[in-house]
Order: structure tokens, then C-alpha cells, then sequence
């Protein structure tokens, strides 16, 4: 961890030693989020996997090491217009002994998230505009409970946010965020009546030619969400559309190209946090999606991904609760030639918790005692290795997450 705290200690003094405007003084920012556990199975084995945390809820399912440090600071400030320099490294592993290396063959891994400079209050008619340019996280759209980044086409660009148009706020950005795409994104955010508000986005996908004779395809998404408070929380409804190599999008997390399938697709969420009476509340999440894929291996193909999540959780004192969480996946895939595949999975878990304010969902840092029950239709959908289909799997453990 040296190279995180010099780094750390770098940016802090750069950003006290930049010359500053007269009377002004910088301040700095220190953020970040991270979560780790420990559970294991009746064979001994470490439970924990992304895959499962996506497909039927993160409660019980994420065990490896994972941490994001943001370091930064406004810089200076020039009338009403703010610089800020902001950085943020990330670490992961899962790795499980007390020293653990980062980097190149080492078993844990360090990236560079964020370094970007933002200027805010450049336009007088618009103080809050705000132009940027680096590699920054692009106003990330997530579902925390799956811990899925449905609109996250964040990279190395430049854009520009909140720029009052109407009764709304626009927003684009140029970003690289492979070696081989560029992303082009607009949105529009605006309110609807009181308590609800409407966002629509397009996102175009532009894959640059390593070589002359290499395919080229495009894709394209478009993005429609309807947010609107409800009992006590709020719901949201989110449609997406993909065209051509956007179309293998909906397998997966966030954003995916893939210039070996054209195609078509569209997926449809909602999710979101509600009362059901006193203190037992609930988040939800459920998805369904359709793609209709063209490989260029004439491997055509039809799937449909169905995921459903509900967390109800129950206040128990100031600072402890007990959640349950209820997951159910499938996918079913059918090929031109006639073949069929399926992929099926189901979770249950139940944790005891200790957190700041049990009232709030969102309350961090937060320590978890739980079991979880898994049966998956293969051995990756189970928390150990080597199991056969149809297998059930069942852990105990203990998380920890926090973001501050």
C-alpha cells in the first residue's frame, strides 16, 4: 500500500502547493467505497462470486477484497468558476492471506479509475455547467443490489454536464473506454410533475479498425427512464434499445461491443425502494431482456435473461436489521440449427446487520452475518468449484461494506 498513500500525499500536497488565487483557499477531498468478506461451504471452500452477485443479488454472494480511494481538490477558483483536479485508484483481490501484492503477477490487481479536471461555473448564464476532461466516471447509472451498471460508459474523454436547456439538464461526452471503441453519449434529464422525472439518452458506439481488412460495426443504444417517488421511496422504469454490436450488451454488465454479432435487443427494468409498513421496507429489481444476435460464424441465435431480486429488510434497533434476499435467474438461449441451452439459478440468504441507522437502506459502514442457500443449473453458478448441475450449495460468513 505505499504506492496508494505516496499517491495520496503526492496529490494533497500538489493541490495546497498550486498557486492559487489570492484569499482563496483549496479544498481537498477524500472518498471511496469498499467492501470485503469471509465465508466458506461444508467442503471448506471461499464463497464469493461476481457472477452471482450480478445474476441473483450481492447479499452473501461477494466475498474478495475491493476498494476505490478518491483523492482530490478544488485548486482554484476565479470569480464564480471552480477548478478541481479529482484522481481515484482501485484495488481487488481475492486473494486470502495477510499480505497481498498488487500489479503484474501479483495476486491482487491496482488500476487508475479517475484523473480528470473539472471546471465548474465557466458560463455566467449557467453556474451550474460543468466541462471536464480525463478519465472520469461518466454519470453511472447502477442498480446497487446487483451491483449492475445498466448506463456506465465511463473512460478516457471529455464532456460537459448539467447545462440548463429548458426545464432540463443536458449532458455529452466523448469517451474511450477500450482500446478499440469510441462512445458518443447525450441525455436529457427533465422533470415530469412533482415527485417524478423522465431521462433520455443515446449512446453510439464506433469501433476504430486496427487493420484495414478488419469488420467494422457500429452499434447504437437508446435509453429511457422514468423515475417517480412511491410510498416512501421512489421506482424506476428503465427500457433500453440496442442496435447492431450494442445488441450483446444485455448479457452483460454495463457496456459491451462485440464486432462478431449484429443484431437487436432491447431489456426492461424496475427496480427501486419502498415501505411496506413501519419498519419493514424493501428493494426490488426485475429485469427481462430479448436479443436477437447474427454472428458472422453463421452462429445466429435468439435469448431471453430474466432476473429477479427483492431485499425486504426490517429495523430491528437504531443500528442493527435483518435482511433477506431472494434471487432468480434464467436464460435460455436458441440457435437457427435448433439447439437449445438454459441457465438457471436461484438464492436465498439471510443476514443479521449492524450499520449507523438500520432505518436507512443507504446507511454505511455496514458489517453482515449471513447464510445464503444457492442451486444453480451448472458448477459456475455455485459458490465452490467442481459441482455438477443441479447442485446446491450453502455458506455462512461475514461482509463488511462502506462508502464514504
Amino acid at each position: 500500500m505505499k504506492k496508494v498513500n505516496l499517491l495520496a500525499a503526492a496529490v494533497l500536497a500538489a493541490a495546497f502547493a498550486m498557486p492559487a488565487q489570492a484569499d482563496y483557499t483549496p479544498n481537498a477531498y477524500f472518498n471511496g467505497y469498499m467492501r470485503a468478506g469471509v465465508g466458506f461451504d461444508k467442503n471448506g471452500h471461499t464463497n464469493g462470486s461476481d457472477d452471482v452477485a450480478h445474476k441473483v443479488g450481492r447479499l452473501g454472494s461477494e466475498s474478495r477484497l475491493y476498494g476505490e480511494i478518491g483523492l482530490g481538490a478544488d485548486v482554484a477558483k476565479v470569480d464564480d468558476t471552480v477548478w478541481t483536479v479529482n484522481t481515484m485508484l482501485a484495488v481487488s483481490t481475492n486473494s486470502e492471506g495477510s499480505w497481498v501484492g498488487l500489479g503484474k503477477d501479483a495476486d491482487g490487481d491496482i488500476a487508475l479509475r479517475q484523473f480528470n479536471v473539472e471546471a465548474k461555473g465557466l458560463f455566467d448564464s449557467d453556474k451550474d455547467a460543468k466541462v471536464w476532461v480525463g478519465k472520469k466516471y461518466v454519470q453511472r447509472e447502477d442498480i446497487h443490489i446487483t451491483d449492475t451498471y445498466y448506463y456506465d460508459i465511463s473512460g478516457n474523454g471529455a464532456g460537459i454536464e448539467n447545462v440548463s436547456l429548458g426545464s432540463g439538464k443536458f449532458s455529452t461526452a466523448f469517451v474511450q473506454n477500450t482500446d478499440c471503441n469510441n462512445i458518443f453519449d447525450v441525455r436529457y434529464s427533465f422533470p415530469a410533475w412533482d415527485g417524478a422525472s423522465f431521462q433520455i439518452g443515446n449512446t453510439y458506439v464506433q469501433q476504430k479498425k486496427q487493420h484495414v481488412t478488419d469488420n467494422q460495426l457500429n452499434g447504437n443504444t437508446v435509453t429511457l427512464e422514468f423515475t417517480q417517488g412511491f410510498n416512501g421511496g421512489w421506482n424506476k422504469t428503465v427500457f433500453q434499445w440496442f442496435k447492431g454490436a450494442s445488441a450483446n450488451a444485455t448479457q452483460v454488465q454495463g457496456w459491451n461491443h462485440n464486432d462478431n454479432e449484429d443484431g437487436n435487443a432491447f431489456k426492461l427494468y424496475n427496480f427501486g425502494e419502498t415501505t411496506i409498513v413501519g419498519d419493514l421496507k424493501m428493494f426490488h429489481q426485475v429485469d427481462y431482456a430479448y436479443q436477437k444476435l447474427d454472428g458472422y460464424n453463421g452462429d445466429n441465435k435468439k435469448v431471453k435473461t430474466f432476473h429477479a431480486v427483492v431485499r425486504p429488510w426490517y429495523k430491528l434497533t437504531k443500528m442493527t436489521r435483518l435482511y433477506v434476499e431472494l434471487g432468480s435467474y434464467g436464460q435460455y438461449t436458441e440457435y437457427d440449427n435448433g439447439w437449445k441451452e438454459q441457465e438457471r439459478m436461484q438464492k436465498a440468504t439471510l443476514a443479521y446487520a449492524l450499520t449507523p441507522d438500520a432505518g436507512n437502506f443507504w446507511s454505511r459502514p455496514e458489517i453482515r452475518v449471513y447464510t445464503a442457500w444457492l442451486h444453480g443449473s451448472d458448477k459456475d453458478a455455485t459458490f465452490s468449484a467442481g459441482y455438477r448441475k443441479g447442485a446446491t450449495d450453502i455458506t455462512v460468513g461475514v461482509q463488511a461494506e462502506a462508502w464514504w
